[in-house]
């Protein structure tokens, strides 16, 4: 029964650790509490559209808007990259710890041959019970599993619904697909669902798409959640832009993405055409223009502090999204070290109670040490008494007169 409520438990552990650890790297990219990042880019941008709209036909002025423009780009895209090395090197994970598992599924399968062995032969396999008991403790850190012991000594490795080691000893190989999102698959080519432990945790970080998340998927705010508001967001601040930048119903785009017009936050750019020349961006819109008029650089400076729908979850301002953003990433981390710490607890507790039932005592094997010890001096101390007495019987009785 503790074996049982320890796995459990070392599962549902894993699950808080792993993700609270995914949630931090996560964290530490998008936070705008610890260090300057796109919200202070894009505050920088704002001020210097007031700054040039108060003197547009200064090159000056428009060359450091331009410059603004191109550090808001710059970080869309360190953001968006920072977090595809988030995925690969989860991902990389995640295929250790497969490969870790279907390897521990092999050990305990060998444990079970060399057990049942031992019992037909007349031994009591103690030692290879405890190392199967060992690999069947860090096997439950992986995934949710449930053992089932047979008759013969052998055991059984069930996780939900499929077996890892089945009660006729079949080991099921689970492999990572190549697809997105992210899923296990067991030998026979069904997908390998789990509900707690490390590769749970993977597949969260992996996978969750929080609110963009259709049916089935997973609603866990994970590296795609961040991702896709990414991309929301500097698609819809490219598109505010670049509209309000058209002249006669001409098309003077200020920032550009892939060869089909798509933008995101991996591939935004100050357009090719801004970057040639610092003051193709729209200041008036009058026909003919007057001279300093920046009505258009005004309107720029309403939309940037105008409520869009950025996502189909979120309306707001530019920089009320990025808020948002930190605000779920914090609450998260929060949430799930809260946890972290509670899980932790409970886990010491459980492995002291299976313990005090299965483990060594060190009191109590210091006390055996001393007590095998005084008797094996007081068996000492008889052998040599008896030496004496035989020493002198043999040796010094009936010498007298001699």
């Amino acid at each position: 029964m503790l074996d049982y409520k320890f796995r459990k438990e070392n599962a549902i552990n894993n699950t808080w650790n792993k993700s609270l650890s995914g949630l931090q790297d996560i964290e530490n990219i998008i936070d705008e509490y610890k260090t300057a990042g796109l919200g202070a880019e894009l505050e920088s941008f704002y001020d210097k559209l007031q700054s040039f709209s108060h003197d547009t036909s200064s090159i000056e002025k428009a060359g450091l808007l331009r410059s603004a423009a191109q550090k808001v780009s710059q970080v869309f895209n360190r953001f968006s990259e920072h977090l595809n090395q988030i995925k690969d090197l989860k991902k990389e994970e995640l295929g250790i710890v497969v490969s870790d598992l279907n390897e521990l599924v092999n050990k305990i399968s060998k444990l079970n041959t060399e057990i049942k062995g031992a019992l037909v032969a007349g031994y009591n396999p103690n030692e290879l019970l405890d190392i199967r008991n060992t690999y069947l403790d860090k096997l439950s850190g992986y995934t949710n599993i449930t053992v089932e012991a047979q008759n013969d000594g052998t055991v059984a490795i069930k996780t939900g619904e499929n077996y890892l080691l089945s009660q006729e000893q079949q080991i099921n190989t689970i492999h990572l697909g190549s697809g997105e999102p992210v899923a296990l698959y067991n030998s026979d080519g069904s997908e390998y669902i789990t509900a707690n432990g490390e590769i749970f945790a993977h597949l969260q970080l992996l996978n969750g798409k929080g609110v963009y998340a259709a049916d089935g998927e997973s609603q866990f705010q994970g590296v795609p959640y961040y991702q896709q508001s990414l991309d929301y967001l500097a698609g819809k601040f490219a598109d505010v832009f670049n509209t309000l930048n058209a002249q006669d119903g001409v098309d003077k785009p200020l920032f550009s993405g892939d060869s089909g017009g798509n933008i995101t936050a991996a591939n935004i750019e100050v357009s090719s055409a801004w970057l040639s020349d610092a003051m193709y961006i729209t200041s008036t819109t009058e026909t003919p223009p007057s001279s300093g008029a920046a009505d258009n650089i005004s309107r720029m400076i309403q939309e940037f502090d105008a409520k869009h729908t950025i996502s189909p979850a979120f309306t707001g301002s530019f920089l009320e999204h990025i808020t948002s953003l930190n605000a779920d990433i914090a609450m998260d981390v929060s949430y799930y070290q809260d946890m972290a710490e509670t899980s932790d607890v409970v886990i010491i507790s459980v492995n002291e109670q299976r313990e005090s039932v299965a483990g060594v005592s060190l009191d109590e094997e210091s006390i055996n040490l001393i007590r095998f010890q005084k008797a094996y001096s007081a068996a000492a101390r008889v052998m040599t008494t008896l030496d004496e007495a035989l020493d002198i019987i043999i040796n010094r009785m009936g010498v007298v007169g001699r």
